[in-house]
């Protein structure tokens, strides 16, 4: 009997070890490696833009927005208020004590949306209008105070998105009045740009100019006799919260006269720009002090509605919409989203056909006998196959073959 034939050998029972089956793991290996090692150049390097969305706090990019106000609306939220944004002047609107209104327009409001707000506030007692101007972009404040800090190989990046902030800045700031009365100020876009190093007013106590960073282009100035259209307008009371000089930053509006005109113990507040409640404004501690002193202007614990618009103004609608949330059946109707509906709707009821119950009287299936001895070739078999060595398998099923004949005698029988 030779001896190499049937001697184990658990080597190639379990396979040889060969290099050419090692080369598809190495080289899966070695492409996820790459493909990190490109993905971190490309988050490195990627070309991430400067949220820059105005007077707004829903959403991801507005929140993010140096020029969001959702940071101010937070501030609202600590005092107690409930907060709440809408894009238009509804009866909904009368639920609420507080308007703060930052529109994305460089035209003072309307007389139509000025008088809409006016008898808001004579419908209710107490109420308060928060009317923020449009002269300010924060991302040029962004950048000036990033660009001396960037690194020498982004600097060159760095002055260049500053200009174009800058650019489009006036751009759109081209677009103001050079001089418009609006009843609540008188709007003046060519005066002289500075940078606010005085303060003065009743908000002024406890906040140190020096650190402040509000900055002045065109101003919300209180009106003047010469300014108003019309002899037999009802007058107004301006009282100066905030002032810097001869520049009003704060401006309280009341009308308390006696006529039917009186607003019931309502007020507008008129802040001159954004530099004062914009998310990125409101980094620095003195404005934040700012802030909370309007925050403190309003009623306290109660509702506070943040009205969204762009350049053509908040719609004014006598009734609230009816319409929400189209149903399935609407979206039916609608082109491409009907034929993707359709085809999602065969696929899901195909996929509970699938795993739907078999109904019937349940038998049980018979459980595999753990001595079948057809299971056991079965696997060795398997594992002859796997070690890839014909002489091998050949030579272990000679050896089984001499061993059982000799078991069963006929090997003792054909020696005979």
């Amino acid at each position: 009997m030779n001896t190499a034939a049937t001697s184990p050998h658990p080597a190639h029972i379990a396979g040889p070890r060969t290099g050419g089956d090692l080369k598809l793991p190495i080289a899966g290996a070695a492409c996820a490696v790459a493909l990190m090692i490109v993905g971190a150049l490309l988050a490195g390097r990627r070309d991430e833009i400067l949220p820059m969305t105005y007077g707004r706090r829903r959403g991801s990019e507005a929140g993010r927005s140096v020029n969001g106000t959702a940071v101010l609306a937070d501030l609202f939220r600590r005092a107690g208020n409930r907060v709440t944004t809408l894009s238009r002047f509804s009866p909904k609107v009368d639920q609420f004590e507080t308007i703060v209104w930052v529109p994305n327009d460089f035209k003072p409001p309307s007389k139509e949306r000025r008088e809409w707000l006016e008898a808001w506030l004579r419908r209710g007692s107490g109420r308060t209008v928060v009317y923020v101007g449009r002269d300010y972009n924060a991302a040029i404040d962004y950048w000036e105070r990033i660009v001396p800090h960037t690194p020498a190989a982004q600097a060159d990046e760095a002055l260049h998105r500053q200009a174009e902030a800058r650019a489009e800045w006036e751009a759109a700031r081209s677009k103001m009045p050079t001089k418009e009365y609006a009843r609540w100020f008188t709007a003046r876009r060519d005066e002289k740009p500075r940078k606010v190093d005085t303060l003065s007013g009743p908000w002024a106590d406890g906040i140190d100019p020096k650190q402040t960073e509000i900055h002045l282009e065109g101003r919300l100035a209180i009106p003047t006799k010469s300014d108003l259209n019309s002899k037999d307008e009802p007058p107004l009371r301006f009282e100066p919260l905030l002032a810097s000089g001869r520049d009003a930053l704060v401006t309280r509006i009341t009308n308390e006269t006696g006529h039917k005109e009186d607003w019931n113990g309502g007020r507008v507040i008129v802040v001159t720009n954004g530099s004062l409640v914009l998310n990125y404004p409101l980094v620095n501690h003195e404005h934040r002090k700012l802030a909370n002193k309007l925050v403190s202007e309003c009623s306290a614990g109660g509702k506070v509605i943040f009205i969204e618009s762009g350049p053509d103004g908040p719609p004014i609608l006598k009734k609230e919409p009816t319409g929400g949330f189209p149903t399935a059946m609407e979206l039916l109707k609608v082109w491409p989203l009907n034929a993707i509906l359709l085809h999602l709707t065969v696929l899901g009821i195909v996929l509970c056909l699938s795993r739907s119950p078999i109904f019937g009287r349940p038998r049980e299936l018979p459980a595999e006998s753990p001595t079948d001895f057809g299971k056991h070739v079965a696997a060795l078999g398997k594992l002859l196959a796997r070690s890839q060595d014909r002489n091998y398998a050949h030579a272990r099923l000679v050896q089984y073959r001499q061993t059982a004949e000799r078991r069963s005698g006929r090997s003792h029988l054909k020696n005979k």
